[in-house]
This record gives structure tokens, C-alpha cells and sequence, in this order.
């Protein structure tokens, strides 16, 4: 008989051992072919909004999906449960959603390549994230009391409004003149990295890993360590070439004082 908890198990420790070669890949081999490193060499391409619409969905989906079909002695009894499933939904919304519409139309079009493999990511991982808090792990009535969860809270909190105020300060600068091209970022964050859109998405997933103290959970951060950091590295490197008078000796690409 099929084990779906052992699957899903499984499919966790998958996930996290392919993070290693994958950051291996995008680091050393290939420069992931998204924004300012679009090429028309990966297929034909898509709206921002839409892309960006399609490949995030599925998170939504299996949240929706995963809360229908809840165990209720594992959701309905946890309230630990309730909120990392709630940091989960919060982020997607925001992604899927709110995110596409604050885009400009006219921002860089996404080949088939990225939408197929983040689409597949997504389809992973929201079954990862989902499932697990609504079917497979009852948290104790009490471990939303715990300091390791609410610390882990606070820094997804602190993550989550880093990567909100970063988003604006990017959008806001493809709207200034000339517009829809690329300048360098400056405020907040951008003082000191590059990358500060993708630093308060790591700082996010750390802390909900930190909060969940499971395998779905740092499964999930260790891929987007190996997503976020090899891009940010290729980002900085983009500014440096791009912008002779672009502050490469004050800035870090992703993390202060690491990388």
C-alpha cells in the first residue's frame, strides 16, 4: 500500500540534497536566465504578470487544496500548525498576486525555461509546505509558545517587510526616467548589498525553518539559498560591469558581510 507520508518524507530529503548541486550549477555553469540576464535562447517568452501569475500558483493551490482536505486532529488542534501555514500563504499572496500587479507590463518578459522550472519548484514545495502542516505533523498545543518558534516568527516578519520595502524600491525605480531600464538601486538595504530583495527572502525562509523546526522547511531554505545567493552574486557582477560609477567596494551582493 502507497505510504504518503513516507513519500512526502522522501520527496523532502530530495529536495534539500539537490539544493547542493543545484547552487554548484548556478554559480559555476549557467547564469539563471531571468531580468537583466534574459536571453532569447531559452524558448519563447511571456508578460511579466502572467509568468509571474503562472509559476507562483501552485503554492495557493496546494494551500487551498491542502486546507480542504485537512486532517483536523493534525490543523484544527495546533495553532503552531495554523500560523506556518498562514507565513506560507501570506508570502504566495503577495507573490502571486499583489506582486505581478505592482509590475510594469513592459518589464522584461520571462522565456518558457524559468516559468516551466519555477512552475515545477512550486509545484514541489507548495505540496511539501502544505501537506505537511495540514496532514502529516501535529505540532503540540503548546510549541507556538516556544522561543525557537517565536523567534523564528519575528525574523520571517523582519525578512518578509525587508523584501517588501526592497520590491518598492525597485519598482519604483523602473518607473523613473528613462523608464522600464535598469539604474542602481539606492535606500534602505542597498546601502550595503546588492541584492537586498533576495537577502530579506532568505532572512524569511530562515526564520520560518527556524519556526517549523522540520525537514519540508529547511529543505526550503536550502533551495533558496542556492537559488537566490548564485543569482545575487550574478546580479552584483551585472551592476559592476554595467555601471562604472556602481559603489562595488561599499556593496555585498546578497549577505552583509558573508557573500
Amino acid at each position: 500500500m502507497f505510504n504518503h507520508e513516507r513519500f512526502h518524507h522522501g520527496l523532502s530529503s530530495a529536495l534539500l540534497i539537490v539544493s547542493f548541486p543545484l547552487y554548484l550549477l548556478l554559480r559555476y555553469r549557467i547564469v539563471a536566465p531571468f531580468g537583466k540576464h534574459s536571453s532569447g535562447h531559452w524558448g519563447p517568452t511571456v508578460s511579466p504578470r502572467i509568468a509571474w501569475f503562472l509559476f507562483e500558483s501552485p503554492n495557493l493551490v496546494w494551500s487551498l487544496y491542502a486546507y480542504w482536505n485537512r486532517d483536523p486532529q493534525v490543523f484544527d488542534e495546533s495553532a503552531a500548525n495554523q500560523y506556518l501555514l498562514a507565513l506560507f500563504v501570506i508570502h504566495y499572496v503577495n507573490r502571486c498576486i499583489v506582486y505581478p500587479l505592482r509590475i510594469s507590463p513592459k518589464s522584461q518578459r520571462v522565456n518558457i525555461a524559468v516559468i516551466s522550472s519555477a512552475f515545477l519548484f512550486c509545484l514541489v514545495n507548495g505540496f511539501l509546505q502544505a501537506m505537511y502542516y495540514c496532514r502529516y505533523q501535529a505540532y503540540s498545543k503548546s510549541f507556538h509558545l516556544s522561543p525557537a518558534f517565536q523567534i523564528g516568527c519575528g525574523i520571517w516578519f523582519v525578512g518578509f517587510l525587508t523584501n517588501l520595502h526592497a520590491d518598492a524600491i525597485l519598482l519604483k525605480l523602473r518607473q523613473q526616467p528613462p523608464v522600464n531600464t535598469y539604474k542602481i538601486p539606492q535606500g534602505g538595504l542597498f546601502r550595503y548589498i546588492s541584492c537586498a530583495n533576495f537577502f530579506g527572502e532568505i532572512v524569511e525562509w530562515l526564520g520560518y525553518a527556524m519556526a517549523s523546526q522540520s525537514l519540508p522547511a529547511w529543505a526550503f531554505f536550502a533551495w533558496v539559498c542556492a537559488n537566490l545567493i548564485p543569482r545575487g552574486l550574478a546580479h552584483h557582477e551585472w551592476y559592476c560591469m554595467k555601471f562604472e560609477d556602481y559603489p562595488r567596494h561599499e556593496r555585498w551582493a546578497v549577505i552583509p558581510f558573508v557573500v
